[in-house]
């Protein structure tokens, strides 16, 4: 075998492999999507004792493919690194399963796997719950998409009604400002009074000046004068 044959070969081979090493690499980015959260993009983050797994919920479940199977935390966080360093950020839903009192299988929503904040109250899935999250493609085919998962996940505070004897007695006291909270007794909580104050912030401008969006005094006052708020008005008796 002449040198220039030998050398033609290992050319060959060199060339061979640097072909393989980037199309898996471009494989593997395109599985995701950069800063998009688009179709590629993983949504949902399981963790069951050490081992976490990686679900997308907007394609079909495929053992080793999805859900991605990580044997610890260090191996995600890799993971999650490698991700970053493509530009690739995908927001994700944390649930890590435990139990409750009664020895029944919950799972708990986390801010962040690295900082769980455990001593923060926790939002509580049931088994049915994470059961449908989980069942990322039926035998039909049907795909259970991010917008019906989160529609049974609430991570917000838990409703309550206002208690308030003063507004328990009808007809008496109807349309009467609620009493004053002087023990907080609401905290951790979301009672129809907040309900208000939501309504107000996803407007484009909202009367409110501690709200963010707020349309300015010149918006407010305009409100006024128009009679927005005629029904909140009070006669103040003088003798």
């Amino acid at each position: 075998m002449t040198l220039s044959t030998l050398l033609f070969i290992l050319i060959f081979l060199i060339g061979l492999y640097f072909y393989a090493k980037t199309s898996e690499s471009k494989y593997i980015a395109e599985m995701f999507t950069n800063n998009t959260g688009g179709t590629r993009c993983p949504n949902l983050l399981i963790q069951k004792g050490s081992r976490i797994y990686l679900y997308n919920s907007k394609i079909a479940k495929v053992p080793g493919v999805n859900p991605v199977e990580f044997e610890n935390l260090e191996d995600y966080t890799e993971f999650l690194d490698w991700q970053r360093s493509q530009g690739i950020r995908c927001p994700v839903l944390y649930l890590q399963q435990s139990y409750d009192a009664q020895g029944n299988m919950t799972y708990k929503v986390r801010p962040s796997v690295s900082e769980p904040q455990g001593g923060l109250p926790s939002t509580i899935l049931s088994q049915g719950q994470i059961q449908q999250s989980e069942s990322i493609a039926t035998s039909t085919g049907n795909l259970i998409t991010e917008d019906e998962m989160n529609h049974n996940i609430s991570t917000g505070p838990t409703p309550t009604l206002l208690v308030d004897a003063t507004r328990n007695d009808p007809p008496y006291n109807k349309n009467s400002y609620p009493a004053y909270d002087q023990t907080s007794y609401y905290i951790g909580t979301k009672t129809p009074l907040d309900e208000m104050n939501t309504q107000e912030e996803h407007l484009l401008y909202s009367p409110n000046p501690m709200d963010e969006n707020w349309g300015g005094a010149e918006f407010t006052q305009n409100l006024v004068d128009m009679g927005y708020y005629k029904d909140n008005e009070v006669n103040i008796y003088v003798p």
